[in-house]
């Protein structure tokens, strides 16, 4: 096969629930025991993917004593809920952003994908061998579920996570209480990887109709009629090929062009370098740079097909549309469009991307914010002015820049926190450290 920087079109259809070798996909579910332990040295809020890289962190420097508090089922689960609900089947972000540790000697994706050479397909070999020239390549999603389920079950993650939906977190002394629906577990420090929650309709928009759904919503796969894709992102272009790849006609309709947007930002920031120039620049500066600096970044594996599609009167693509209301009936949904002819489907699929917000319940401490997001030592990603209080994920945009919500700046975020716990434990001599030779020569190097 002939080597190329675009992902042929065929990567799309990358298969799924094939049996990996190394892959124990029981150690991504959560236990759902009657009770939560009463104490735990750390408690992390969420089972997602920033919570099994730094759970691997961790593991390595030798803290095995810590609880991970989900909600949902499996860790990840919202992540991988959401992409099956789009119809993915690939993941974006390139072979070197995984959930492992970094700097550590563990399996990472592309040796995973390696170890499983023979259930690949030629289009997905291909793209393994581009990521081994060091050039960026899409890694199947059931390559990537499974090597998740590798992490948790080489670092003995599933065993630390419980199932619960936390309420509330209480600074209590020198250490916090998290409650929960099944109880209270005291901690001495806490981790929030609350993830980010899904951008809304306008308040006047009619989305509680079953004619329209959001993009992370699940719902029976649609048999017939008209649908109509509201977005430009990454997440809309894989539920309209979904869509006519099943003979659907659609409507994309989005106010400037299609531009297939994943969590993608300038490459400088998952480097030291554009990381310390973001930390250079005030508040002001580095808010405005967060949403800046998430560029388009176009897949170029859609394209042939999409055009093909519109080309043949399957797909109709409205650019540049500026949807004024959305109402449903017993019929359908009905869009108005502004300047152009309003437009009835049978089906509305909203795809308007995420927003992060700080959803987590803190009471007891002073936190300080910046247009609603918290600030954080960029050194620790400890809450400012908090003792013992972390966050990873978008919530510490303000301290790692713009690639703190991909995979990439967990482990760097993970790192942070990992050492910082190490530190905290040493100082107040609690020590929840296993010895290890690993985590023995980071206590040699703290020193």
């Amino acid at each position: 096969m002939t080597h190329t920087f675009i992902p042929a079109p065929e990567i799309l259809d990358s298969p799924r629930g094939r049996r990996l070798a190394g892959a124990t996909p029981a150690a991504l579910v959560v236990p759902d025991l009657p009770a939560l332990p009463a104490s735990a040295p750390v408690v992390i809020v969420g089972g997602g993917l920033a919570s099994l890289t730094l759970a691997a962190r961790l593991w390595h420097h030798g803290i095995r004593d810590y609880l991970i508090l989900e909600r949902g089922t499996r860790l990840g689960g919202q992540f991988f809920e959401r992409v099956a609900a789009v119809g993915q089947l690939i993941l974006r972000s390139p072979y070197e952003h995984h959930p492992g540790a970094e700097g550590h000697r563990d399996c990472e994706m592309l040796d995973f994908a390696r170890l499983n050479w023979e259930h690949l397909t030629a289009t997905e070999q291909n793209e393994v061998r581009m990521a081994q020239s060091g050039q960026r390549a899409v890694a199947p999603l059931d390559v990537f579920e499974g090597y998740c389920s590798h992490v948790a079950a080489t670092h003995g993650v599933t065993g630390q996570a419980r199932r619960a939906d936390v309420r509330e977190v209480v600074a209590d002394g020198a250490g916090w209480r998290v409650l929960t629906d099944r109880g209270e577990v005291r901690a001495e420090a806490v981790v929030l990887a609350v993830g980010e929650v899904r951008r809304p309709a306008p308040e006047h928009w009619d989305t509680t109709s079953t004619h329209v759904r959001y993009w992370d919503q699940h719902c029976e796969r649609p048999a017939g009629g008209r649908h109509a894709v509201i977005g430009a992102g990454l997440s809309s272009a894989h539920i309209v090929h979904d869509l006519c790849n099943r003979g659907l006609p659609v409507d994309w309709v989005f106010r400037g062009t299609e531009h297939y947007q994943c969590a993608d930002v300038n490459a400088a920031f998952f480097r030291p370098e554009g990381r310390a120039m973001f930390h250079q620049d005030s508040l002001e500066q580095r808010r405005s740079m967060l949403s800046v600096e998430r560029r388009p970044s176009i897949m170029f594996e859609f394209r042939p097909r999409l055009q093909a599609w519109e080309e043949s009167g399957l797909l109709t693509v409205h650019r540049g549309a500026e949807i004024t209301d959305l109402q449903t009936d017993g019929e359908g949904a009905h869009l108005a469009i502004a300047g152009g002819a309003p437009l009835s489907v049978d089906q509305v699929h909203l795809a308007l991307g995420t927003n992060t917000v700080f959803t987590a319940q803190v009471s007891g401490a002073k936190l300080t914010f910046h247009e609603g997001m918290p600030l954080m030592d960029e050194h620790t990603l400890q809450v400012s002015g908090v003792p013992g209080l972390y966050a990873i994920g978008a919530l510490g945009s303000l301290a790692l820049g713009p690639a703190t919500r991909n995979i990439d700046g967990h482990r760097v975020a993970a790192a942070r926190i990992a050492d910082a716990l190490r530190e905290q434990f040493q100082a107040s001599d609690s020590r929840p450290i296993a010895t290890t030779p690993e985590s023995a020569q980071l206590a040699r190097r703290s020193a």
